[in-house]
């Protein structure tokens, strides 16, 4: 799973009892607290702008968070727990589209990964990277190299033998939480030659060649008796402090490429995923992830998209594509000669995609002592594209009248439905007011039975809140209602342009800030309309009326009357 890409992988969903201890001995805590004052000691590329950086503290206390809850998860005994967070965090952070520049011993990344598979019990030791260093060097707690045949390393490195290069997140994670070193970190801030290659003088870094060290993604890696003799040769040589094996160049990941705004023709009645797709489109982290997914007969869905995707990318900005096979494959959900929903495609979508990327899975209700736990769990299980990017919590908590204790249930959430009400007269309504109204305490006329006294309460005072916040806030204005009678609520919705969901959210969720990244409005009635949809290309908002693409030169993104889904960044 991890960093070893010659093995093959295999099936195998036996959990094993890790024998060792998880707690770290005091002397191993004092390593990993030196390790976590360094995070901001550590070598950071440069950050062009504002946002970049505020990303980058957000991605850095979230290693910091991730690691302490598997420290205590290992210290209640909690292995199996800790290492399903462990295996989704690290593959998430090396899946990410920045430099790998950071060096990793071979054979502790072998070992990790078999730890990782539960292939091994023992948690593996403190990270070894001064056998890849001459021993003037390996003492340091920090290197800075400039290429491969740099002189602090040992002669004759080759990648995938000796080392595997990982980016900076995935090696801050591993850092903090195992600890050891040195750092040894390639420095890329040389000139660039072309738009394809940095030179430093030694060696050729390529931005458009995959890494060879990058992660496989099946669920197990086996260690084939050659490789292990192979590691057991490159001891040997290691401790020798000679290796003469010739090297390669040192290559990096592609940076994210931002698609051109491309129309979407529509042959019927095709408005509604027209609209959707654009919103999507706009999602860089979700485009380029799955661009990577390899093209498999049963993922269908993936496919298709990436087919678009594809399309899109060779296209010319301001024409217009077809997008049939989705439509085709949607016809026993979707009949082409009837008018259908946006938001109900929109999660259709997402969740066919979801289940081709993380199988079709059926857990039990389960209870959790905290939302923390309930989140881990669920992330755990989930560790695909869509669930990092929209996937959210809310906590619902039941007032006892017996005992006046509150319990709580926790629930992953994909989008907020908030409620329209139907006044006389059309009036203008504040987004900000819908979800107050949401997530306002209610008095609810329904037999509940306490879970700590086992009271039956024949109402209960009930309260929702967010507990974790999703990267993308899907909100769905559910103008269309059937009782008491079918019919579209016209209403205005007023949206702001940065919203913030602090007052919905439990006291220690952090980021509850968001800007309006897309708009699908609706036009017409209950039983015909038409939709379309705004959204950014390229920091420039435009209109998509299917095959039609305009320039939102006044800003109506921001004023729409018909909107119907509103789409939100985390900033």
């Amino acid at each position: 799973m991890f960093i070893c890409c010659k093995t093959k992988p295999k099936k195998d969903n036996k959990s094993q009892k890790n024998g060792s201890t998880a707690a770290n001995s005091d002397a191993e805590s004092l390593k990993h607290s030196k390790c976590e004052e360094e995070i901001h000691k550590e070598p950071f590329q440069e950050i062009g702008n504002k946002s970049q950086q505020t990303e980058k503290v957000k991605k850095l206390q979230e290693i910091q968070n991730k690691v302490n809850r598997i420290k205590t998860y290992r210290n209640q005994g909690n292995i199996n727990l800790s290492i399903e967070i462990e295996k989704s965090f690290v593959t998430s952070l090396i899946e990410q589209d920045l430099p790998t520049t950071y060096f990793v011993e071979y054979r502790w990344a072998v070992n990790y990964t078999k730890f990782l598979e539960r292939i091994i019990q023992e948690v593996p030791q403190t990270i070894n990277n001064d056998k890849l260093l001459t021993e003037e060097n390996a003492e340091k707690e920090q290197v800075i190299i400039k290429s491969e045949k740099d002189s602090q390393l040992l002669p004759g490195l080759q990648p995938d033998r000796h080392y595997v290069l990982l980016n900076e997140y995935s090696w801050i994670f591993i850092h903090l939480l195992y600890g050891g070193g040195p750092t040894i970190m390639i420095n890329l801030e040389t000139q660039v030659m072309s738009p394809d290659i940095f030179n430093d003088g030694q060696t050729n870094v390529t931005l458009h060649t995959a890494n060879p060290s990058k992660i496989s993604f099946e669920p197990i890696i086996e260690i084939s008796k050659q490789e292990i003799q192979l590691l057991e040769d490159q001891d040997k040589s290691t401790n020798q402090r000679q290796i003469s094996q010739k090297t390669n160049s040192i290559k990096i990941q592609p940076k994210p490429y931002e698609l051109p705004y491309v129309g979407l023709n529509n042959p019927k009645y095709y408005c509604y995923m027209n609209s959707a797709l654009q919103c999507l489109l706009s999602i860089k982290e979700l485009n380029n992830c799955l661009l990577k997914q390899q093209k498999q007969q049963n993922k269908k869905f993936t496919k298709a998209y990436q087919d678009i995707l594809k399309l899109v990318q060779n296209s010319i900005p301001g024409s217009a594509i077809s997008v049939d096979k989705l439509q085709n494959m949607c016809l026993n959900k979707f009949k082409y000669s009837q008018q259908q929903d946006a938001h109900e495609f929109l999660l259709y979508l997402l969740s066919e995609i979801q289940e081709e990327l993380v199988g079709k899975k059926k857990y039990q209700k389960e209870e959790f002592p905290n939302a923390q736990q309930a989140w881990d769990v669920y992330k755990s299980r989930n560790s695909d594209i869509i669930t990092d990017l929209f996937a959210g919590q809310i906590a619902s908590k039941s007032h006892c009248s017996q005992c006046q204790e509150i319990s709580e249930g926790f629930d992953p959430i994909i989008d907020l439905n908030l409620p329209l009400f139907k006044k006389s007269i059309p009036r203008e309504i504040k987004l900000y007011d819908c979800l107050q109204n949401y997530f306002k305490e209610e008095q609810i006329n329904d037999v509940w039975k306490c879970d700590k006294c086992q009271f039956v309460n024949k109402s209960v005072l009930r309260k929702i809140q967010i507990t974790q916040t999703p990267k993308y806030l899907i909100l769905h204005l559910k103008r269309f209602t059937q009782n008491p009678k079918s019919q579209k609520i016209i209403d205005e919705v007023k949206y702001p342009e940065i919203l913030d969901i602090k007052e919905f959210c439990e006291e220690t969720v952090e980021y509850t800030k968001y800007a309006l990244k897309g708009v699908i409005s609706h036009m017409g009635q209950l039983n015909g309309g038409h939709y379309v949809a705004y959204a950014q290309r390229q920091n420039q908002w435009y209109h998509f009326d299917d095959n039609i693409v305009t320039k939102d030169k006044n800003n109506q993104h921001l004023s729409d009357k018909g909107a119907y889904i509103i789409l939100y960044e985390q900033q």
